[in-house]
Formats: structure tokens, C-alpha cells, sequence
């Protein structure tokens, strides 16, 4: 398999705002990856948030050479257009793209390490893909040098990230490519909401922790959309809880959900930024003041993916089917069951 080529890091150029990790809103709270790192991405993107998009032009829809510089921006670069328009890959950012088992056509792909202008720019581009959360100076730099820069809107549910598949679609001169995926997405959230209007809803909490103060998300975040699609009520949300919040073993016992979801490990190794995903399950199983929360005594602990746990394109879909199938296989009774059939067989 050829070996994607390797641009070097800028020396001294180190800034947290320039990693190009996923991070959906307040993902640093949520502890997915390297906690001190996206702690600090999530503080400077608050504060160096932009207006999404950019000034229209001809030739972004013929543009061939696109940079996708985020998880998010690789999800929607690599869903619409043609391998040989994509020319670089957020390397950081892979694994928590739909991209992280890194697919043959992609191996080849030339990888970069930050968002900083000078290597971005070294790669020849016509069109940079990025997050409103990433550095501004570095999106200005990129347009002094008359690259289109093209800023994905925020995405908080599934239907934000259809409309931001169709304004793509028309940007990059894929329209009915983007019409096609759109059709797929409606079709499998019509699928999702009748197999959850049959069965019971549980309570559920997304929970991390990597040993300290845990942390969960309320309303308006992009998973509890998931928790949404995936027929299952939010008890932070139901607790008045919004946004990505600091969860104490106390409050999580006040909850006591049916259910808990939390992050898979990563592929990557352990490092000093902590193990890299994982260890909330571990602290959830392990802590006596948590043994008899329902969930944890009755083990129903979803773990998803990552790359789907922290998402912000479309792939909240696929994350609320993966997270529906966990919960119909720990907890039968909340399946859907067809009209006029008995229980399902387990």
C-alpha cells in the first residue's frame, strides 16, 4: 500500500487553535480525546467563532484540488466529491471522521498535522473546507493568498447537517449527489422513528470522565440528537441540563438513568494526554459509590465509536442506529415490535 506523504510541522508555529481536531461544541467537557488539548481548542473556538461560509465564487463549484481540515469537513468533503478533488487530510482528525479505517482510495492522500497556511498552501489548493471553531488568522492567510475558504455552519442536529449537505452540494457542483444523500438520511430517520415509536423509552445520560469531575451533555448538542433519533430520553436534558456540563458522581446518582452512553477507546496508544478515550466506562464500573446506579448494577453501558460519539456531520445518524441496535440487544423489552407480533426472541 503506497505511503501517504508527510508534511512536516511548522517549527515554533504551535498553536492550539490550529489542531484540527473535530470538536463539536463543548467536546473538551464531554473528555473524548486529549482532554487538556481539547479543552483548550473548545475555549478558542468559542471565542473565534466566524460567520459560516464565505464570499461566493464560480470557481468553487469547479474547484479540483479541496482541503478538508476537519473531522466534520472530512465527512462532508469525502461524501461528496471524488477522491482525486480531495489532495490532503487532517491527520489528527481522521479517526474521528468517517474516514478513520483510512480506505484504500484515500491511502495515497497527502496528510497534514495543524491549520496553519504555509504547509495548507504548499499543497497547491483551490478550495480550503474548514470549522468556524479553527484559526481565524490562518483562514485569512488562506484568502490574502486567494484560496477559497468555505466555513461549515454550526451543526447542532441531523437536519443541520442535511441542510449543510445540500449548500455544499451546490458550492462544490454536486447537487444531486447531495439530493441523493439527503433522500438516504430521510429515509433512515423515518426508519429510526418507527422502530422508537413501538417501544418504550428509556432514560439514558452521556457520561465522561477520565477520573476527575465527570461531565455530560444536556439540550442542543449534536448527541443528544442522537439520544433523540435513537428513541431514548435524555435525563440531563429532562434535568433542565443544556449544552456540555461538569457531572458529579452526586448528580449522576440523582439522575440514576436506565441507561449510560459513553466514548469507545481510541485507536491511537496512550499518551501523556490521558489514554485517549475509554477510561469513562472503567470509572463508571470501578467507583463503589456508583455500584448501585441502575445502569452500572444492571451493566446497560453503551459504548460508541469516537468517530461517532463526538460527530458533527451526518454521521449523527448512523451513530443513533448504531446507539438503537446497543440498546434493543441490553434492554429487549425496549425493541420495536411490529403490530400484531409478540415479543422478539432473544
Amino acid at each position: 500500500m503506497p505511503t501517504a506523504p508527510r508534511l512536516p510541522s511548522v517549527a515554533g508555529s504551535f498553536d492550539l487553535s490550529q489542531l484540527t481536531f473535530p470538536l463539536p461544541r463543548g467536546v473538551a467537557l464531554l473528555g473524548l480525546a486529549a482532554l487538556s488539548v481539547l479543552g483548550a481548542l473548545s475555549l478558542v473556538g468559542a471565542c473565534q467563532r466566524e460567520t459560516p461560509g464565505a464570499p461566493p465564487s464560480a470557481a468553487a463549484t469547479r474547484a479540483s484540488r479541496v482541503i478538508p481540515t476537519s473531522a466534520s469537513a472530512v465527512d462532508f468533503a469525502s461524501a461528496l466529491l471524488e477522491p482525486e478533488r480531495i489532495v490532503a487530510l487532517p491527520e489528527q482528525a481522521l479517526e474521528y471522521s468517517l474516514l478513520h479505517t483510512l480506505p484504500p482510495r484515500f491511502a495515497s492522500t497527502a496528510r497534514f498535522d495543524v491549520y496553519l497556511a504555509e504547509p495548507i498552501l504548499a499543497l497547491g489548493p483551490d478550495l480550503v473546507l474548514a470549522d468556524a471553531f479553527q484559526a481565524p488568522e490562518t483562514t485569512q492567510r488562506l484568502r490574502q493568498a486567494g484560496v477559497e475558504v468555505f466555513t461549515l455552519p454550526v451543526i447542532g442536529s441531523w437536519r443541520d447537517a442535511r441542510a449543510a449537505l445540500v449548500q455544499l452540494g451546490e458550492r462544490f457542483g454536486r447537487a444531486e449527489r447531495a439530493s441523493e444523500l439527503c433522500a438516504e438520511l430521510d429515509a433512515r430517520v423515518a426508519r429510526l422513528e418507527q422502530r422508537a415509536a413501538s417501544g418504550p423509552r428509556l432514560r439514558a445520560v452521556v457520561y465522561s470522565s477520565f477520573g476527575g469531575v465527570g461531565s455530560t451533555a444536556g439540550a442542543d448538542t449534536t448527541i443528544d440528537d442522537v439520544l433523540r433519533l435513537a428513541g431514548l430520553d435524555n435525563a440531563a436534558a429532562l434535568a433542565g441540563r443544556s449544552g456540555h456540563t461538569d457531572l458529579s458522581f452526586e448528580a449522576l446518582i440523582a439522575l440514576d438513568p436506565e441507561l449510560i452512553v459513553v466514548s469507545a477507546p481510541l485507536k491511537a496508544p496512550p499518551s501523556s494526554q490521558g489514554d485517549l478515550g475509554g477510561a469513562s466506562e472503567r470509572v463508571l464500573l470501578a467507583a463503589p459509590a456508583l455500584a448501585e446506579l441502575r445502569a452500572v448494577r444492571e451493566r446497560r453501558i453503551v459504548a460508541l465509536p469516537a468517530w461517532l460519539f463526538a460527530t458533527n456531520s451526518f454521521e449523527i445518524v448512523r451513530a443513533a442506529e448504531l446507539l438503537r441496535e446497543q440498546v434493543e440487544l441490553l434492554a429487549p423489552d425496549a425493541a420495536a415490535t411490529p403490530p400484531g407480533a409478540g415479543s422478539r426472541a432473544r
